[in-house]
């Protein structure tokens, strides 16, 4: 078994080589997050936080909307033992 598998590790290396040579992908690269220097004047920290925000603000409107769906209720099922049960299913 351990034969095979550095039988597969040779041929990926080799695919590898192969498509780094038609490629022109070099033997080093450099780090783009060593080089980042951000926005100016924290315009980087301030867009983080919007989109940390917006994306907490779509999450609670995605559970809101599922529970106005889940607590949506039909006409022939306005029976109070019924909407006492939903009730308690969403709370629960």
């Amino acid at each position: 078994m351990k034969y095979l598998d550095r039988q597969q590790n040779e041929i990926d290396r080799d695919r590898w080589e192969t498509y780094k040579q038609l490629e022109l992908v070099p033997d080093e690269i450099d780090n783009p997050a060593c080089h980042r220097g951000g926005f100016k004047f924290g315009i980087d920290r301030v867009w983080r936080t919007l989109i940390a925000l917006l994306v907490d603000e779509l999450v609670t409107e995605q559970q809101i909307d599922y529970l106005d769906r889940c607590w949506d209720v039909n006409e022939r099922d306005r029976s109070p033992s019924k909407t006492l049960q939903r009730f308690l299913t969403l709370i629960s």
